[in-house]
C-alpha cells in the first residue's frame, strides 16, 4: 500500500494520532521489557533482524521456518553480525555495543561463535514469543485505522 499524499495532509494529525496511539504504548512495553534499557533492544534487534533477513529474503523455495529451532542450521542459514557491523548500522559507540553483547550473552539471548559472529538464539525467541503476540494483536488494527485514513476517499469522521 502506498500512502495518498492527498489524504496525508487532510488527515495528518489523525495519522499521527493513530500512529501515536500505538508507538507510544509500544515504546512503554519495551522499556519495560528491558527494564529502561532501550539500548539493549536496540542491539538486540538489530542482531536478530540482521541474522534472519537472509533467511526470509533469500530467493527460491521458501525454507520452514522450523528449522530456525536447529541450532547447526541456524549458523548455516543465518546472516552473521559482529559488534562492529552493529555499531556502524546504528551508530551506538562500539564500547557500548560491546557491554550491551556482553549482557545479551549472559542472558542466553544472543550466542558468540568463535568468529565473534554474534546469533539470536531459541532462548530469545522464546522468551518474547508472547510480546510479540501481544504487540501485533495491537499493531494489526493500528495499521488497519492508518490504511482507511490514509486510503483516497472518506476517512472516518470525514464530514464528505
Amino acid at each position: 500500500m502506498s500512502i495518498d499524499n492527498r489524504e496525508f495532509a487532510l488527515h495528518y494529525y489523525r495519522a499521527s494520532y493513530l500512529f501515536a496511539r500505538f508507538t507510544v504504548p509500544y515504546m512503554r512495553s519495551i522499556y519495560q521489557e528491558f527494564e529502561g534499557d532501550m539500548v539493549l533492544t536496540l542491539v538486540l534487534g538489530e542482531i536478530a533482524t540482521r541474522n534472519v533477513g537472509q533467511f526470509f529474503e533469500k530467493p527460491g523455495e521458501p525454507i520452514p521456518e522450523a528449522v530456525l529451532n536447529d541450532l547447526a542450521e541456524q549458523r548455516r542459514l543465518l546472516r552473521p553480525c559482529n559488534a562492529n557491523s552493529v555499531s556502524d548500522t546504528t551508530g551506538i559507540p562500539r564500547e557500548t555495543v560491546r557491554r550491551k553483547v556482553n549482557t545479551l550473552i549472559e542472558r542466553g539471548w544472543i550466542a558468540q561463535d568463535e568468529k565473534g559472529y554474534l546469533f539470536v538464539t531459541q532462548k530469545a525467541a522464546e522468551r518474547f514469543e508472547r510480546f510479540m503476540f501481544t504487540t501485533l494483536e495491537s499493531l494489526l488494527p493500528a495499521a488497519q485505522a492508518l490504511a482507511q485514513t490514509l486510503s483516497p476517499g472518506d476517512a472516518p469522521g470525514d464530514k464528505g
